[in-house]
């Protein structure tokens, strides 16, 4: 009886520190404003219409 109560607590402490690490890197990821990884400078781009109207 002891085993499979083990193996129950094991199960769910595992789950739960799942969810708190998942949970806590989309918070971070929510909050972060690109501290540490700036996102990339693409600059303007030109509008090229589009593109189902060619050869209309």
């Amino acid at each position: 009886m002891t085993r499979k109560r083990d193996k129950i607590w094991t199960a769910i402490i595992a789950t739960k520190q799942l969810f708190l690490r998942l949970f806590s890197s989309e918070a971070d990821a929510l909050v972060d404003d690109f501290k540490n990884n700036l996102p990339p400078e693409i600059g303007t781009q030109a509008y090229s219409g589009d593109i189902h109207d060619k050869g209309d």
